[in-house]
């Protein structure tokens, strides 16, 4: 379904700008912008700025966002977000609630003005504001698809003509074959003449993706899609979802604060904080790879232990750790190098439950101080001979009493580690999440 229509956030001056606005737009993200061919440049300079501006094209992201600034009154909502997607990828903007998300995506939209920043899809500019123009296309004319949280379905019309809303300007034989190629593609042709009330949550949000779908818009926005759906549930059709989008090589943004969904659905995940994108990447290297100790209790379960630097290595209850670097010697060995710390620095080392691999062989235990059963695994929350906690994913076979020592075997050369200083009250250096587990007794 297109966003609805809002007048052009335009001025005298954007539109002078929009009139001598050459017709492939220029992302902000280029370094080099290619200026429009004058008149009295030669045929052989005006060839060249063409293969410049061929070549420019070739490379541009399909999507960008630079530096948008988003507020009310005197309250900045969205500061400085900057990010790009190729055709076909699936972006995803993850955080609290109140971080700045959908306020985010809405004014990707258009359906919130922005203070700052530009927007660019398909090589045209939707939005630019800056100290000498305000230039924003509407919203009906951005050519994107959106998938409500609640999914917006016309109750007194059946699943095939809820479809076909966003095709009033195609031909009859035309709509009609998209609309049976949209429901084909999401497996309701069996429910085209039902109205959404006969369907299942599951079926209702199938219908809301097909109808944003239908027009073919060049960028699909998906707000909080699954939230009105069970847990067990959610992340199954999240890989649906995943599944179809990839199949049309549509290009979208989700909004969620489940990062199962966010790490089910999208190849890139924005992690979002009071109005700032902290962390733009792969859903792997933010779990493996957080750049900062905010990121690193977001995503995924963990403990901060204690760490000192010692020589280039970081010395620790559960061992010393050395820096592994992505480089491999000639007989295909590791290579690694020294922490860029001094001597003494006191160190947080991110230790992840998959670090710590059970190991009954292993001369080095832990104490079993806490456990969740999660079916194929226990989630053990283990006691270092220091009082420091970690936690470790053990199958479920391997059943520890609380109060029992395992063994236990380390697996720490691609931990992450920050600076003492950095972590505060909020991390679980001072507050252990892991704590809130359902001890059993």
């Amino acid at each position: 379904m297109y966003t609805d229509s809002m007048n052009d956030s335009t001025n005298s001056k954007s539109e002078k700008a929009r009139a001598s606005h050459t017709p492939v737009a220029k992302s902000p993200l280029s370094q080099n912008r290619i200026n429009p061919v004058q008149p009295n440049k030669t045929v052989e300079q005006s060839n060249t700025s063409q293969q410049n501006t061929e070549k420019y094209i070739a490379t541009d992201p399909y999507f960008s966002v630079q530096n948008l600034i988003v507020g009310y009154d005197d309250t900045i909502v969205v500061n400085g977000l900057s990010l790009m997607l190729e055709q076909g990828e699936i972006g995803c903007f993850l955080g609290y609630s109140g971080c700045g998300k959908t306020t985010a995506l809405r004014a990707i939209a258009g359906l919130e003005q922005s203070r700052g920043g530009t927007i660019y899809l398909n090589n045209q500019r939707l939005t630019e504001k800056n100290a000498c123009q305000s230039f924003a296309v509407a919203p009906a004319k951005r050519g994107m698809g959106m998938v409500f949280q609640d999914y917006a379905l016309f109750g007194h019309l059946s699943v095939a003509k809820n479809i076909a809303f966003g095709l009033n300007k195609w031909s009859s034989a035309d709509k009609k074959a998209r609309v049976a190629e949209m429901l084909s593609l999401v497996e309701l042709t069996e429910h085209a003449d039902k109205r959404p009330n006969e369907l299942s949550g599951g079926q209702q949000q199938r219908v809301a993706l097909a109808r944003a779908l239908a027009p073919k818009p060049k960028l699909l926005l998906l707000d909080e899609p699954f939230s009105n759906l069970d847990v067990v549930l959610r992340e199954s059709l999240a890989m649906n979802v995943r599944d179809i989008l990839k199949r049309t090589n549509t290009t979208a943004i989700l909004v969620t604060h489940d990062q199962n969904e966010a790490f089910a659905l999208a190849d890139k995940v924005g992690v979002m904080d009071k109005g700032r994108l902290v962390q733009w990447a792969r859903p792997s290297e933010l779990y493996h790879e957080p750049v900062s100790p905010f990121v690193a209790e977001f995503v995924g379960e963990g403990a901060m232990i204690d760490g000192i630097i010692k020589e280039g290595h970081v010395e620790t209850a559960l061992g010393n750790i050395y820096r592994r670097m992505e480089v491999y010697d000639e007989s295909g060995q590791p290579q690694y190098c020294e922490y860029d710390y001094p001597n003494g620095t006191p160190i947080k080392v991110l230790v992840r439950p998959d670090d710590i691999i059970h190991d009954d062989d292993s001369t080095q235990t832990a104490l079993v101080i806490g456990r969740v059963f999660r079916g194929a695994n226990y989630l053990y929350r283990l006691q270092l001979d220091d009082g420091q906690t970690v936690l470790s994913l053990v199958a479920s076979h391997h059943n520890h009493a609380i109060g029992s020592h395992i063994g236990i075997l380390p697996l720490l050369e691609h931990v992450v580690v920050f600076d003492e200083k950095d972590i505060n009250a909020t991390t679980w250096s001072e507050y252990d999440r892991s704590s809130r587990m359902d001890e059993e007794v």
